[in-house]
């Protein structure tokens, strides 16, 4: 469980707050062992950690998701957009985990849309509510997962 994002940047909070709600449903369930990783942004050293069955990534992005979130398996993509930290998205990150032995077996991204990302430590009511939605909607996928195994 990986979430990133400047908890003082408004919505750009959206991962960590959404990965500290996955991480606690998670661990709370026995069919699943779960650690969690809280990250201003995604580094390359965090490969080294995804020799797990599923990595789950929360972010917040611009992108307009029709029901503020989204939730999508991931394949790894080596390919970076930009010549700095900031292009390296989940997709490389477990591209570089595969170059080096320790891909997950699945991996998946949730997506919250945010509206503002201005200098403030609280993100905006919209958000929060995408948030909870986010959450909500992730027990659900989760749980028809398992199931369906």
């Amino acid at each position: 469980m990986a979430g990133f994002g400047n908890e003082y940047r408004e919505d750009d909070a959206a991962g960590v707050i959404l990965a500290r709600k996955i991480h606690v449903f998670l661990a709370e369930r026995d069919e699943a062992e779960a650690f969690l990783c809280l990250e201003h942004q995604l580094l390359p050293e965090l490969a080294e950690e995804l020799d797990v069955d599923v990595a789950v990534f929360c972010d917040a992005d611009t992108r307009f998701y029709e029901d503020g979130f989204s939730i999508r398996e991931m394949a790894p993509n080596p390919r970076l957009n930009g010549l700095n930290i900031h292009s390296m998205g989940p997709e490389w990150l477990v591209a570089l985990a595969e170059q080096v032995g320790c891909a997950p077996k699945r991996a998946f991204l949730v997506s919250v849309t945010g509206e503002r990302f201005d200098f403030s430590d609280t993100p905006t009511a919209v958000c929060m509510e995408r948030i909870q939605r986010a959450e909500k909607a992730f027990g659900d996928f989760w749980l028809d997962m398992i199931q369906n195994r």
